[in-house]
């Protein structure tokens, strides 16, 4: 229950991010990487690397906002 509600805050990110840049969703992160978030919990950039999914790129244009919705 607690992990479904993870996944569909980090989904509503996604969202929000997907707007902005005018991309579709999945061009942001997989649903594999967004419960990998979850299930990991990553609290800082470094961790957030070892999520399957999360690579260089994908961490600088979007680490910063994804740990302050997994931190708050």
């Amino acid at each position: 229950r607690q992990r479904q509600m993870c996944i569909r805050d980090r989904r509503e990110l996604r969202r929000e991010i997907a707007l902005e840049e005018k991309v579709p969703p999945y061009m942001v992160f997989a649903d594999r990487t967004l419960a990998g978030m979850c299930v990991m919990r990553p609290a800082t950039l470094d961790e957030m690397l070892e999520v399957s999914g999360v690579g260089e790129h994908k961490l600088e244009k979007y680490g910063e906002r994804f740990l302050e919705r997994i931190n708050r």
